[in-house]
């Protein structure tokens, strides 16, 4: 299996392991797609195979259906301007970019910031990592999927002392782990936390024996990945359909 498929496999896991819980996920040979009731995560809808005609129709009727706030997410691995005009052509609308990248994890990297990860396990926690993450992010993952989820995903709130400075999801895949919606709260950024929790949760990923680090960039932290050693390989491209 190549890096690429690993990245992509390590997020659509995580996907369904947040649904299955509501049993809202669903696959065929052609598509995969899950959502979660009155929820703006994941509810995503994605190939598993090359894309037709009939294909995007059936994507189409998903994202006009009773299923609100679905996104088709296309994993853009060559950056071929020939999709892009396909997708605008049939009438959906890039809503969002994020840069599928990873690190192939060798020997540790250094701390100099001991943060304390506090593993999301009852209510309480449940609730201020909700509220965290909305404040890093101004999106919501109700407090409903963390009590449903946290025995198989591993939610954490990062702590600097007695205070919270942000969440990060870590979701291990065979030789991969996975590091989804790092966000650091708006009053403690620019302390370099973020490096310092990506040192934290790739030495761990080698100490449970993981030779791959994976996730999923924004624009914004693209530049902050390549400093540590990640390199882009895809392009995951977020669909709507477009407004009439």
């Amino acid at each position: 299996m190549n890096t690429i498929q690993s990245n992509i496999i390590n997020l659509t896991s995580l996907w369904k392991s947040a649904t299955q819980p509501f049993n809202t996920y669903n696959e065929d040979k052609n598509i995969g797609y899950c959502f979660i009731p009155n929820s703006q995560w994941p509810n995503k809808i994605w190939l598993k195979s090359e894309h037709d005609l009939t294909i995007l129709n059936e994507i189409k009727l998903l994202l006009k259906s009773e299923l609100d706030g679905l996104t088709f997410s296309y994993f853009d691995i060559d950056d071929i301007e020939r999709n892009k005009i396909i997708f605008d052509y049939h009438g959906f609308d890039e809503a969002s970019m994020q840069f599928g990248m990873s690190l192939k994890l060798s020997e540790k990297v250094r701390i100099s910031k001991q943060l304390k990860f506090k593993l999301v396990t009852n209510i309480e926690d449940s609730q201020k990592w909700s509220q965290s993450f909305y404040k890093a992010f101004r999106y919501k993952i109700s407090e409903e999927i963390i009590n449903k989820t946290y025995h198989h995903i591993n939610y954490y709130l990062i702590y600097d002392q007695e205070n919270i400075v942000g969440t990060v999801i870590s979701h291990q895949t065979p030789s991969t782990i996975g590091i989804h919606s790092l966000g650091i709260l708006p009053n403690m950024r620019g302390n370099g936390y973020a490096t310092q929790i990506m040192h934290h949760l790739l030495n761990k990923g080698l100490e449970q024996g993981c030779n791959l680090a994976t996730l999923q960039a924004s624009k914004m932290a693209k530049s902050m990945y390549e400093k540590m050693g990640f390199t882009t390989e895809f392009i995951m491209r977020n669909y709507k359909l477009k407004t009439q």
